[in-house]
């Protein structure tokens, strides 16, 4: 059962929520995977009665997060066709298939769309002394990168040979191997836009001094940069003077955003706000480039990586095999891939709406897996680290809503708040690692803002047995999480540390957050989730592409 705990709330007020006896919980956990009579956890009772009164949730609405916001499928989309056959490559030779692969989906997007088939085999990439790191520059989207399977038997992209620093003293200026973004530039860019009211997070609308630069389907960042705002932020958590580029330059939000509707000079977005806007502060929307409905299925990454890993040692093991890169890209997706001995698998900076789902990141140990950094609702499911990546379930720097979904870890592996003031994340029913150990300089720290949410969080690791997320002196920095059904390994919290805890030692039901926050706003849990689950089953009893393993050094 889960236990009533008294939380300490922003601005020193203390809240209690009351269990509502079996609230009605058969309308939101219905077609969810685990069912129980149990009751609902009181955070869930609470953003379930927020939600239909119209008031301020303590947790955040994370099903914003993914493809679409959750609302439909990934589109399984038939062509036109671009063989990369056709353009020279020849799979399981000697020779480079790059030039190939890129020409195929140069002319998928000339073309406004389609998709660029690679079939079974191996093709290799950065294999001549003259390659260079691909960045593909996309102008109409709505290009899918497809293989025939991350699986033994199935198509490899395999990269021979590795990169270097761009900058010889600067270990993480390693390039990717591919970077996929819009063409053009990708900075956002100052409208004449200032918020001239407050608004609450988890409202989806501002008023603004004009909307002349405005129209609705418009993707705008809600933006900014103010020292005033580190207590709006940090309440009552107070920084330390080593977080200098907190306390030069101050909270910096980058919330990315559709204009839904216009009325007036109130603006309305598609997506709720998570952040407190107080106008006084300097908010302000700007121009937001991206590109969109960019996919990559089916398809095994494999890199050169045979070494045993040591964290900062060289740039080599920090990033000499990198492979993709998503940069500026909304509504775009990964799925059912690998990736394989690899120091850096994907990097998803400054995009929304996107899934990565299905993957699995095999062989030895590299720097990061997955990490998201300086977007919007970045969805990342169902994935196995069976690397044990330094850096676990990884995101920083503006990062907003990310949710990691149903993500397996190893047990005394790291999840990894990477500074640069992330805010409202979700790891949910997420298995194995543990919580210190985050990665991220001093001057970058704390290593999230408020709202990181730990939902029936499984540690099987024997490393700690208490956390402490603002302990004096500690690099370890969070701005008091949300912790609902920790279980596992026994293990203790400061509280003074926490927003809220519930149910330590016991999970919770709904036994996912994401999932059961999805059906409340669509009134059911729709078929994609239960679709993608089968995948993880079949991917789950597969062999991938693999080298053999060396031995793991986790310091």
């Amino acid at each position: 059962m889960s236990r009533l705990v008294r939380a300490r709330m922003p601005g020193g007020m203390v809240h209690s929520f009351v269990v509502v006896a079996m609230l009605a919980s058969a309308l939101f956990i219905i077609g969810m995977a685990s069912r129980s009579a149990a009751e609902p956890a009181a955070a869930w009772s609470d953003f379930v009665e927020a939600s239909k009164s119209g008031g301020e949730p303590m947790l955040p609405d994370y099903s914003w997060a993914g493809f679409d916001y959750g609302e439909s499928p990934i589109p399984d989309v038939a062509g036109p066709v671009f063989d990369v056959t056709d353009y020279g490559a020849v799979p399981n030779d000697t020779g480079s298939d790059q030039e190939a692969i890129v020409a195929a989906i140069d002319a998928a997007d000339t073309a406004g769309g389609g998709v660029v088939w690679i079939p079974a085999g191996e093709y290799l990439v950065n294999a001549d002394l003259d390659s260079k790191p691909e960045i593909l520059r996309f102008k109409s989207g709505n290009v899918v990168i497809r293989g025939e399977g991350c699986t033994e038997g199935g198509t490899v992209i395999k990269m021979v040979r590795p990169f270097e620093a761009a900058v010889p003293d600067k270990m993480y200026t390693t390039p990717f191997m591919f970077e996929l973004r819009p063409d053009g530039s990708t900075s956002d860019k100052p409208l004449e836009v200032r918020v001239i009211e407050d608004a609450r997070r988890e409202t989806h609308t501002v008023i603004v001094d004009s909307t002349a630069s405005l129209a609705p389907g418009q993707r705008v960042t809600l933006h900014l940069s103010s020292v005033e705002a580190i207590d709006d932020f940090l309440d009552p958590c107070k920084p330390d003077p080593t977080f200098t580029r907190l306390l030069s330059g101050g909270i910096l939000v980058r919330e990315r955003h559709i204009v839904e509707s216009i009325d007036g000079n109130a603006v309305h977005f598609r997506e709720p706000l998570h952040a407190n806007v107080i106008a006084e502060r300097g908010w302000g929307i700007r121009t937001y480039p991206v590109v969109e409905h960019i996919g990559i299925e089916d398809i095994c990454f494999v890199g050169g990586w045979e070494q045993r890993f040591m964290h900062h040692r060289s740039a080599l093991d920090d990033g000499g095999w990198s492979i993709l890169k998503f940069q500026n890209l909304a509504n775009s997706w990964i799925r059912r891939c690998a990736f394989v001995n690899v120091n850096y698998g994907l990097t998803i900076r400054n995009s929304s709406q996107i899934s990565v789902l299905n993957v699995n990141l095999e062989g030895n140990q590299g720097h990061h897996g997955i990490h998201a950094r300086g977007g919007y609702g970045v969805l990342i499911g169902l994935v196995r680290d069976k690397s044990g990546f330094h850096h676990g379930p990884s995101l920083g720097y503006q990062a907003v809503g990310t949710v990691y979904w149903r993500f397996g870890m190893l047990p005394d592996q790291r999840i990894d708040s990477h500074s640069g003031q992330p805010y409202a994340t979700l790891l949910d029913r997420v298995d194995g690692g543990i919580l210190y150990g985050n990665g991220g300089p001093w001057a970058g720290l704390p290593h999230h803002l408020r709202h990181f949410t730990l939902w029936n969080f499984y540690t099987g690791s024997t490393l700690f047995d208490e956390y402490d997320f603002w302990k004096p002196g500690a690099k370890t920095r969070f701005v008091r999480p949300i912790v609902v059904g920790f279980h596992g390994k026994p293990v203790e919290f400061v509280e003074e540390s926490l927003q809220y805890i519930e149910s330590n030692g016991v999970p919770v039901e709904p036994e996912s957050l994401y999932e059961a926050q999805l059906a409340q706003r669509l009134g059911i849990v729709p078929a994609w989730v239960d679709n993608t689950k089968r995948e993880r089953a079949e991917l789950d009893g597969a062999t991938f592409p693999s080298a053999p393993l060396a031995v793991r050094l986790t310091d």
